[in-house]
């Protein structure tokens, strides 16, 4: 009798040590099934920006620009076409420079070309010689489409029209700079500096707006 108490305590403890054993088996899974998202990850390939203008340096800027805005997001995947679910295309439609003012070598003034020559340096001949452009503005439009490529669905068409920088000073037009005869390559140097800048600031500004349009959609559904 001594024995079948002994059994049946036994298999009570098995019992128990299985319930125990299940039971945290349920929780372990609970906790899991808690980690997992609820979307799949918002896997995004870029093609590579098409550039219509012929300014140089923009559209590999911009889309430096995007990258390291999306890479520093841990929400996006940038993977290929073959393995992405959202694709996006990047079009810069016009891009150009305009002379908001320009100075002239009168009315006492003795410097021209943004302080990059004296007006007795200019020479008398040549087109004329005595102006020069001061300010100048940088501009681009893009477009950019988000696309998802398991449905087809356009999920956004961005429009960017005329993005400018703030006015910046040069260093004159090419009359002037031929008149310069000791610092000629470092005023050109920063006329070029000056040119890169601004297309750079074009570019974060263009890449923001577009991120900032990724953002704020909602991540696809596993389900479809």
């Amino acid at each position: 009798m001594h024995i079948a108490r002994h059994s049946d305590r036994l298999q009570l403890c098995l019992l128990l040590l299985v319930g125990l054993i299940s039971f945290s088996g349920c929780i372990y899974r609970l906790a899991n099934l808690e980690r997992v998202p609820s979307s799949i990850p918002r896997t995004i390939y870029i093609r590579p920006v098409d550039d219509n203008t012929s300014r140089a340096g923009q559209a590999p800027k911009l889309m430096v620009a995007l990258r390291r805005l999306l890479t520093q997001d841990r929400s996006f995947v940038l993977t290929d076409l073959e393995t992405a679910r959202w694709g996006l295309e990047i079009r810069i439609l016009d891009a150009g420079r305009s002379i908001t003012r320009v100075e002239k070598c009168d009315q006492g003034n003795e410097i021209l070309a943004s302080g990059a020559v004296p007006c007795g340096r200019v020479a008398a001949a040549g087109n004329l010689p005595d102006i020069s452009a001061e300010e100048e503005v940088s501009q681009m439009s893009v477009d950019a489409r988000a696309i998802d490529l398991k449905t087809g669905a356009v999920l956004f068409n961005l429009q960017l029209p005329n993005l400018t920088t703030g006015a910046y000073n040069i260093v004159g037009d090419g009359t002037v700079r031929a008149s310069m005869s000791n610092a000629q390559g470092l005023h050109a140097l920063r006329y070029l500096e000056n040119g890169a800048n601004a297309v750079e600031s074009l570019a974060n500004t263009a890449a923001v707006r577009i991120y900032e349009q990724l953002v704020n959609l909602s991540p696809p559904s596993p389900s479809l």
